[in-house]
C-alpha cells in the first residue's frame, strides 16, 4: 500500500542539488584527501553506511506504537509519536476496534534514505508505505515533500483497517479511500481535477481500482480523488456504526460486496452512482469566485482613488480659505466641527 502525493505536494516536492564550488581544483588533490581523512578515521567523518547501522536507530515507545528513529532526530520523532498516536486513538474509535499489535513507525531523516529503504524509483515522490500483515509503516520524515502528520495517519489508517478486518481482502479503492479520509478533508485542488475528470467522463471504474493504483501522474492523483470522495461521502451518508459493522463482517469472512450490503443497506455500485450524482466540485464556482474576487479589486481600487481625490480636493479649500495660519490638527479640527 503506498502513499502517493497529491497534486499540490507534487508541485512543491521539486528539490535543486547544492551549487557546485566555483574555484577549480584538481580531482586528484579532492581524491588524495578523501584517502586521508577515512585512513585517519578523524570523528565527525560518517563512514559509508554508517547511517544505516543498527547503532544508528533508537526506539521510542507509547502504548500501543513503536517508533523507530535514527539519532540525532529526537524533535522528528516525538512530533511523530504525537501524530502517530492522535491518529491510532481517532481511527480505533470510528473502526470501533482496539489494534491486535502495536503498530511499527520507521521514521527515516531523508526523502533519500527512505527512497533507498523501499526501493522506490526516482520520481515516483512516495512518502510512505505500509504492511498491513507485518503492522509495518516506513515513512519519509523529512517533510519536504508532503505534511509528516497528514503521511503518519494515512499509514496508521491501512494498519488498523487492517487489523480491524482481520487481513481479510479490502478493494484498493476502499483502503486507500479510507486512508485518504483519514488524513482529512479532500483539498480544493484535488475536488477540481476529480470535477474536471467527472464531468468528462473519464473516471476509472470501481473494477479498476480494485487491485491497483496508477503509479505516478496525475492519474494516480485522479485515482486517490475518487477513492477518497466516495469512501468519505458512504461514511457520511451510510448509518451510524456503518463502518465498525462492516469491519466486524468481513472479519467473519464476509464478501466485501456482500458485507458492505448488509452494514450499510446499499450495494457498492449504488454508493458509486450516489456520489457521483451528489458530488459538487468547484468549477461550476470558480469562474464566479474569481469575477467576484476581481471585482471587489477593482472596487476597492475605485474607492481607493475617490477617497485620495477628495482629501485632496478639501486640503486644497483649506489652503485657499487660509482661515489658519498653520497646518490643521486633529484636535483643531474637531474644536472647529463643533461651532
Amino acid at each position: 500500500m503506498l502513499r502517493q502525493l497529491r497534486l499540490r505536494a507534487r508541485r512543491r516536492g521539486a528539490t535543486l542539488s547544492p551549487p557546485h564550488s566555483t574555484r577549480r581544483v584538481s580531482t586528484s588533490l579532492w581524491v588524495l584527501c578523501l584517502l586521508l581523512l577515512l585512513a585517519a578515521g578523524l570523528p565527525g567523518v560518517a563512514q559509508p553506511g554508517s547511517g544505516d547501522t543498527p547503532e544508528a536507530w533508537l526506539i521510542l515507545r507509547e502504548p500501543g506504537l513503536e517508533l523507530l528513529y535514527q539519532t540525532g532526530h529526537e524533535s522528528v520523532a516525538r512530533r511523530a509519536a504525537r501524530a502517530a498516536t492522535a491518529a491510532i486513538r481517532r481511527i480505533s474509535s470510528e473502526l470501533g476496534s482496539e489494534p491486535d499489535q502495536p503498530l511499527m513507525l520507521v521514521i527515516h531523516p531523508t526523502h533519500q534514505a527512505f527512497a533507498r529503504a523501499v526501493g522506490s524509483r526516482r520520481g515516483q515522490m512516495i512518502v510512505g508505505i505500509a504492511s498491513g500483515e507485518r503492522a509495518v509503516a516506513h515513512i519519509d520524515g523529512s517533510g519536504a515533500l508532503a505534511d509528516l502528520d497528514e503521511v503518519i495517519a494515512h499509514e496508521v489508517a491501512h494498519l488498523l483497517l487492517a487489523q480491524a478486518v482481520g487481513g481479510a481482502r479490502v478493494p484498493r479503492w476502499f483502503d486507500e479511500g479510507y486512508a485518504e479520509h483519514a488524513c482529512g478533508s479532500l483539498e480544493w485542488a484535488s475536488r477540481e481535477l476529480l470535477a474536471d475528470h467527472l464531468e468528462m467522463g473519464r473516471l476509472a471504474s470501481l473494477d479498476e481500482l480494485s487491485d491497483s493504483f496508477p503509479r505516478d501522474g496525475q492519474a494516480a492523483a485522479v485515482a486517490y480523488a475518487q477513492s477518497h470522495a466516495l469512501v468519505a461521502y458512504l461514511l457520511r451518508e451510510a448509518p451510524a456504526g456503518a463502518l465498525p459493522e462492516l469491519a466486524r463482517r468481513l472479519r467473519a469472512g464476509e464478501k466485501f460486496e456482500n458485507a458492505v450490503i448488509a452494514a450499510t443497506g446499499r450495494s457498492v455500485s449504488a454508493w458509486d452512482e450516489a456520489w457521483r450524482r451528489d458530488f459538487h466540485g468547484p468549477s461550476r464556482w470558480y469562474p464566479w469566485i474569481a469575477f467576484l474576487a476581481g471585482a471587489s479589486g477593482i472596487a476597492m481600487s475605485l474607492l481607493c482613488l475617490l477617497a485620495y481625490r477628495a482629501i485632496r480636493r478639501r486640503t486644497e479649500a483649506l489652503d485657499e480659505g487660509d482661515e489658519y495660519d498653520g497646518p490643521i490638527t486633529i484636535r483643531r479640527a474637531r474644536r472647529w466641527r463643533r461651532r
